[in-house]
């Protein structure tokens, strides 16, 4: 264990918050800006959890840069459109709710800079209620403001550091200014998760909050049915207002995704300490665990040499799908699904797909030189040697065999979307139907759709990718207040949990991005004012 800035810990603390990822820092913030002595434990040797690598958007309904931009919205639209993707429930509300009253938070308590995407669709726009710009993205930060905390500040090692608004600005890996990004990288300034997270976590610092790297937790100190205190490094220490849960999914631990969910997670992108540590200590206090078999699904590649923490990690594949020119098709060469739509949608989709085939859920991505030269693919851009981990031939014929295939139907798939491509319909599948396909296509592509270009010059390439998760999505069942509750309903004093530890709100549906981090965030906030308000209110009683 490794303290930050103090040779030892205090044994007693009025908040202990497990984890150190975006919606645990919120809540130990939360509760420090009201006075409260609070430690932070995180189980890694670096602060930010899966929030770090994460693209670090948030989804806030009804925020001011929606308000500025010119967009209506209000927080009974948003019920009304999360009624229709995950239904409704009190801790849903309890987010709308608290949504924008935790942004004015951060505001005032953190130098964090968000900007509303405009253009950005909700995933499910269409539907009642729906909106552009509720998802909001992080600026740059330069982690040098940590001073001697900077390296300790987790980031994704395995990208150079442009934000998602610079992202969408430039439109591809092709059109990326490489040189600057690796000159900006090298200087400390990072992007996307890591900006999200390093301004909570320096403010945090500047109020007294306690943090401890390396650092698990191993307990619950349950004192008749209340929650005083976690063990951690054969100590116990006391926190006699509450623990927070914050200490991520279980997408690392092979025997629980065999237990739970629908199918396992060969990849992943989130650091390799998520194994359910909080799941285990808040089950063995009779503690409910709802939505279990939910993840944050999303199609992943794996790259050789990109790793967390000494573990093989996936890459999110986005724009190498969505852009014009490429598709997506399953281990008999059919396609099986819209390739633009969001990543969650289009991993549930294919699975569906697999299981009415009845055959194993394989996916490969295939495309051409135009689209490899014109877009690039992951790490690889125009005039690059091509990495050996692109599968490529001078025919269809070719690709097909070497991915093993069937060279006939992959050519007759091929010839039956080049004719949707140069239609601008894709009678199969719908892509670049949807607002969101739009917004994630090429606005010049000289054909009719802008989701939409024929596969058709050689050589060709293609690899295999999986079905991976940002996440797991089930764990402690909690109430408005962010407080868990037994298997009987009833409160667990002293116990409350955020983010992917808890039965995320949003788990059965996916309906924007940054669905993951605003809920989270927002019930970080709300645990941390339970805390302040709880400790208050025995102040005033004279109870402590």
């Amino acid at each position: 264990m490794k303290i930050l800035g103090k040779q030892d810990l205090s044994d007693r603390y009025d908040v202990v918050v497990v984890g150190s990822g975006a919606g645990g820092l919120v809540a130990a913030l939360t509760a420090a800006s009201a006075d409260q002595s609070v430690l932070v434990l995180e189980k890694s040797s670096q602060i930010g959890g899966t929030s770090a690598v994460s693209a670090g958007t948030i989804w806030i309904p009804a925020n001011d840069g929606m308000t500025e931009g010119g967009i209506d919205d209000d927080i009974e639209s948003a019920r009304t459109y999360l009624t229709e993707t995950v239904g409704g429930g009190e801790v849903v509300d309890a987010f709308l709710d608290h949504a924008n009253d935790m942004l004015s938070f951060l505001r005032e308590r953190t130098s964090l800079e968000l900007v509303a995407s405009l253009g950005y669709p909700d995933y499910k726009l269409g539907l009642a209620g729906s909106r552009y710009g509720r998802a909001m993205q992080p600026t740059t930060y330069d982690s040098r403001q940590l001073g001697e905390w900077k390296d300790i500040l987790r980031r994704d090692e395995n990208l150079l550091q442009y934000s998602m608004i610079e992202f969408k600005q430039w439109g591809s890996w092709a059109n990326f200014p490489w040189d600057e990004l690796r000159e900006r990288t090298a200087k400390g300034i990072v992007a996307r998760g890591a900006a999200l997270v390093g301004p909570i976590f320096q403010a945090c610092l500047e109020a007294g909050v306690d943090f401890a790297v390396n650092a698990p937790a191993q307990e619950l100190v349950d004192e008749g049915g209340s929650v005083r205190g976690v063990s951690v490094d054969s100590r116990q220490i006391a926190a006699t207002g509450g623990v927070v849960l914050a200490c991520g999914g279980f997408e690392w631990n092979p025997e629980m995704m065999e237990e739970h969910l629908p199918m396992p997670i060969p990849i992943r992108c989130s650091p390799p300490h998520n194994t359910g540590d909080g799941h285990r200590m808040a089950e063995r206090i009779d503690v409910r665990l709802d939505h279990m078999d939910e993840a944050w699904w999303a199609p992943m590649v794996s790259v050789p040499g990109q790793e967390v923490d000494g573990q093989r990690v996936g890459r999110h594949i986005r724009s190498e799908r969505q852009s014009p020119g490429v598709i997506i098709v399953d281990s008999t060469g059919e396609r099986i699904v819209n390739e633009a739509q969001d990543y969650n949608s289009l991993i549930r989709s294919a699975l569906e797909a697999s299981r009415s085939k009845g055959i194993p859920l394989r996916m490969f991505v295939v495309f051409d030189h135009r689209f490899l030269e014109r877009y690039g693919f992951l790490t690889y851009a125009a005039g690059d040697e091509l990495p050996g981990w692109i599968t490529t031939g001078a025919s269809l014929t070719e690709v097909a065999e070497s991915l093993g295939l069937e060279a006939q139907a992959l050519t007759a798939t091929v010839e039956r979307f080049n004719k949707f491509a140069e239609a601008g319909v894709d009678e199969d599948f719908h892509r670049g139907d949807s607002p969101y396909d739009q917004y994630s296509g090429d606005a010049t592509n000289p054909y009719p759709n802008s989701n939409l270009a024929p596969v058709e010059i050689g050589p060709f390439y293609g690899m295999e990718f999986l079905p991976g998760a940002f996440g797991t999505a089930g764990g402690v069942a909690t109430d408005a207040r962010g407080r868990a509750l037994r298997t009987d309903g009833s409160v667990v004093p002293g116990l409350f949990a955020v983010g992917n530890v808890s039965a995320h709100p949003l788990s059965t549906g996916y309906p924007g991005a940054g669905s993951t981090l605003g809920p989270a965030m927002t019930l970080g906030y709300v645990a941390g004012t339970e805390l302040a308000d709880t400790r208050t209110a025995a102040e005033v009683g004279g109870t402590q």
